[in-house]
């Protein structure tokens, strides 16, 4: 059952009020709630500022003087902050998510905290774990582990949408059916299980547009879950087993819980972005120009390159030359060839079919001029009979006979 969380009295404050009314974003929220009270806790025990107000107010009046000391009480306190989290064991990641939640709170207040380059998200000391680097990307043979280790067409479609398509997990509980044209008006299904199905979608944090597609592995296993649903029009994606749109955290729990069943050992390195580096790295290995990836991507294309365009055709073909790269039952497999082959065949057997029309027109055609001439023959025929009994009384008083007798059949 998941934990109820208690609104704490400082959530009322009017500067996290007029904050959170500019940060619409839920998980960003969520994010601020769970990681400016580890802030506020400090601010409390080590200044006399005892709610968000008072610190605005501080900053307001500390903006004015001309003692720089003062002038960058805040600028100071925030680094002490950050030394403070840095011996607490924190790795580099978690304390700069930690220090942007602070940056953000100061910025949307008017008051935003100044600092030189490298002063201070740039000056995170690493710890231990930092030091001797241990991410896991996983490669193609490990996600296909994953994927034999998954027990539902619902966690086999969340993990090939997370590792086919590069969306993140808050991106893809955002997913609705009605997002797709899975059905036609009959409610039949429509996408052919040999093609890829191309979306464009702006990042639930950033809104930037992702432009990239839903495998075609993907889409059988979601064909499967949602045949389960009844073949729901419209609604969430992805649900719960009661029903609900799942949240960010229930994608990252279900997907650690297959990690754990295949690669125990592996399990405390996951990160459910990690399906993502493994996307990033198909597109490289696939050669993809870069202004290409970060649109496959989500990231900003750099450039003059931002303000143009890319196709979807452009997308579904690039999307193409990754799926190599990307596939989990095999882009030679059995199944594969057997698909390529029954497509050809019905090709072949179509035109064979014409061929075997056309010929038979043309034996027709024949048929009926064979069919012309023989009673053409037969006029002739007829004429000659009738030319011959005319002529048969003179030939009989000049004695003329008939050695040979043509034959005209």
């Amino acid at each position: 059952m998941p934990k109820i969380r208690v609104p704490q009295e400082w959530e009322n404050d009017k500067v996290i009020v007029e904050w959170f009314e500019i940060v619409k974003n839920a998980r960003t929220q969520e994010n601020y709630l769970r990681e400016f009270p580890i802030f506020f806790d400090f601010v409390k025990a080590n200044t006399e500022y005892k709610t968000p107000s008072q610190i605005i107010e501080s900053r307001a009046k500390q903006e004015k003087s001309d003692n720089m000391a003062e002038k960058r009480f805040w600028e100071t306190l925030v680094i002490k902050y950050m030394h403070y989290l840095e011996g607490k064991g924190y790795r580099k990641g978690t304390i700069s998510s930690y220090l942007r939640t602070v940056l953000s709170f100061f910025s949307h207040a008017h008051y935003p905290l100044r600092y030189a380059r490298k002063e201070l998200l740039g000056a995170i000391e690493p710890n231990e774990k930092d030091k001797v680097q241990k991410d896991w990307v996983p490669s193609n043979e490990e996600i296909r582990v994953l994927y034999r280790m998954a027990q539902s067409a619902r966690d086999r479609g969340i993990l090939l949408t997370l590792y086919g398509s590069g969306f993140a997990p808050v991106d893809t509980c955002a997913l609705n059916i009605e997002h797709f044209d899975f059905y036609d008006d009959k409610g039949d299904w429509q996408i052919p299980s040999t093609e890829d199905l191309y979306i464009g979608k702006l990042r639930e944090k950033t809104n930037i547009l992702t432009q990239t597609c839903i495998s075609r592995e993907a889409l059988e296993e979601i064909r499967i879950m949602l045949q389960s649903r009844g073949f729901p029009k419209q609604g969430a994606l992805f649900v719960s087993v009661h029903g609900q749109r799942l949240a960010p955290r229930d994608i990252n729990d279900i997907i650690k819980a297959i990690v754990k069943r295949a690669f125990n050992g592996k399990a405390e390195l996951w990160e459910t972005k990690n399906l993502r580096d493994s996307y990033r790295n198909a597109l490289i290995k696939a050669k993809i120009p870069d202004d290409c990836i970060d649109a496959m991507f989500g990231h900003q294309r750099q450039g003059a390159k931002g303000h143009y365009n890319l196709s979807e055709d452009t997308i579904k073909t690039m999307y193409a030359e990754a799926f190599k790269f990307l596939t989990i039952n095999g882009y030679g497999s059995q199944s594969r060839k057997l698909e390529e082959l029954e497509t050809k065949f019905t090709e072949q057997l179509r035109v064979m079919t014409e061929i075997m029309t056309e010929l038979k027109n043309e034996r027709d055609s024949v048929k009926a001029e064979l069919a012309e001439i023989k009673n053409e023959q037969k006029t002739i025929k007829k004429m000659i009979g009738d030319n011959d009994k005319r002529f048969e009384p003179i030939e009989k008083k000049l004695g003329i006979k008939h050695k040979e007798k043509v034959d005209l059949t």
